[in-house]
């Protein structure tokens, strides 16, 4: 379960003190370094880490307000996520715990202005974790005075995990996908020649034979060339239908009888021409 400790006072003298204890108070640091200072709200944030400058706009803040509260906040994580924590190197944590501090305060505690630090010292009975210093402003970006109650503690404690969570899994993802990557990766090649699977072959089709240059529509002609077909297939038979007709009245003696309009009117023009011709008394 994560551990998230919230208290205040009403002295600006003290939170400048409060200022310099989370930049320079922490295991490990000597010969005057300090922890990066990082800003919350855009006001804070446009410092970049001016740790004088940052302590000046604690004092002008409290201007104006009898009692300036100023809020302090010890943000830390359980002992299995700080397990996780020690795969990532220590820009990669820091990281994590400034994307989740931005994310927590714009989603829980919006408006709140101030400074915070990453610290990755341990504690009585914990080894090194990454935990967070931050000093809230006594005022919100729209500079009216803060006033912060259990239950939006109790929301910036939830947010507070959520996001320290998904930030570690986002980062835990990265790595491993770089980590694959890296490794070398060979093809898969079958053990066995047998145990190759045969190629599919293709059935075979013989390509046309076409004398001289290649046609570009050879189906469009084929259909032009069978429609000519039929065309002098109806034109041959009216033509032998009318004989057959002429040539029967012929061998009796008498007048040709009439050729049946409905095969005249199939008839092309020429041989509607030769019928009428041949019923003319001209040709009898």
């Amino acid at each position: 379960m994560f551990f998230v400790e919230a208290r205040y006072h009403r002295s600006p003298d003290r939170a400048a003190g409060q200022v310099r204890y989370i930049a320079h108070r922490e295991e490990g640091l000597t010969d005057g370094r300090r922890r990066e200072l990082y800003g919350i709200g855009e006001r804070y944030r446009a410092l970049r880490g001016d740790e004088p400058a940052i302590r000046r706009a604690l004092r002008e803040d409290a201007r104006g307000l009898r009692n300036p509260p100023y809020f302090r906040f010890i943000m830390t994580v359980d002992n299995p996520t700080a397990e996780r924590f020690r795969r990532l190197d220590g820009p990669q944590s820091e990281r994590v715990m400034r994307d989740a501090i931005d994310k927590t305060f714009r989603g829980a505690l919006r408006g709140a202005q101030g400074v915070f630090a990453v610290h990755h010292h341990g504690g009585a009975g914990r080894p090194a974790h990454p935990h967070v210093h931050a000093l809230l402003s006594p005022r919100f970006e729209n500079r009216m005075a803060v006033h912060i109650s259990p239950v939006r503690i109790q929301r910036v404690k939830e947010r507070w995990e959520r996001e320290v969570l998904a930030g570690l899994q986002r980062q835990e993802r990265r790595l491993d996908r770089m980590r694959q990557g890296l490794v070398p990766r060979l093809p898969i090649l079958p053990r066995d020649r047998d145990d190759r699977l045969p190629l599919q072959v293709l059935p075979f089709r013989p390509a046309p034979c076409r004398a001289g240059q290649l046609e570009l529509f050879p189906r469009a002609k084929r259909a032009v060339r069978v429609a000519h077909e039929i065309g002098w297939a109806r034109q041959w038979a009216t033509v032998r239908l009318a004989r057959h007709a002429m040539g029967a009245e012929s061998r009796e003696g008498g007048p040709p009888s009439p050729v049946p309009a409905r095969v005249e009117g199939h008839a092309p023009g020429h041989s509607r021409r030769a019928l009428a011709a041949a019923r003319s008394p001209r040709h009898r």
